[in-house]
């Protein structure tokens, strides 16, 4: 009787461990189901916040789905979590460190951030990657906000002997950031050149780059106020 009863007990705790499972699976794909259509309304509607908080609830649910992070990180991205959208990044870049969107996405923000000296590794890791002048030029600029200005010429070497930098546009901020142009990379090269000629208080020679950013791009705004500026600073 005794044998009988605790077969019934073990029997029982077996079908009641099943049924819990059971039920806790349906609740976790019924979640990860609401989620997803959570977060494609929210992409519908533009709202972007809602979209985060949707790929965050189905990271609770599967912490182990990369596409997730990458989704999240673009979001954070586009939505100015400069730091949200690193961390998310950074956590597929640790498996998959030639993900050339993740690193633009982290080099970028680190820029925005005003973090110049952690965007340069990123950005050299994307140049090994993709060579371009473009990069070049993110580069170079990086290390002049980070004042290393012996290491900008290499890069201005490459982009100068570069065909595709005569074609290619970079966008450049002016006005302190409140407005932008997409500009050939050469002409920003020689415009960054001048900028730091004119750091080195070396008038003439700044004046000189600036006029031949301006002979390849006569509509570069920065140039026309650098140069206005540096003609201030010779009267």
């Amino acid at each position: 009787m005794r044998s009988t009863l605790l077969l019934i007990i073990g029997l029982s705790c077996i079908f009641c461990t099943f049924s819990c499972k059971k039920a806790h699976d349906s609740h976790v794909r019924f979640q990860i189901e609401h989620d997803i259509k959570l977060y494609h309304q929210a992409i519908k509607f533009g709202d972007v916040g809602t979209a985060i908080s949707a790929m965050q609830s189905l990271l609770i649910w599967d912490s182990t789905k990369t596409n997730y992070y990458d989704t999240l990180a673009v979001l954070y991205y586009h939505s100015q979590n400069y730091a949200q959208a690193i961390q998310s990044a950074q956590i597929i870049l640790d498996k998959q460190p030639d993900n050339l969107k993740l690193l633009q996405i982290v080099s970028h923000s680190y820029q925005y951030i005003g973090r110049q000296d952690l965007a340069i590794p990123f950005f050299l890791k994307i140049s090994q990657i993709q060579p371009d002048p473009v990069i070049h030029y993110e580069i170079a600029a990086c290390y002049f906000a980070a004042k290393d200005y012996s290491k900008i010429k290499p890069f201005v070497d490459k982009i100068m002997a570069d065909k595709k930098s005569d074609t290619a546009k970079v966008t450049i901020s002016f006005n302190r950031g409140r407005d932008q142009q997409d500009v050939p990379v050469k002409a920003a090269c020689y415009n960054l050149l001048g900028t730091l000629s004119a750091e080195k208080h070396q008038k003439d020679e700044a004046l000189k780059d600036f006029n031949l950013a301006l002979a390849l791009y006569p509509d570069f705004e920065l140039t026309k106020q650098n140069i206005e500026f540096v003609k201030k600073l010779k009267n």
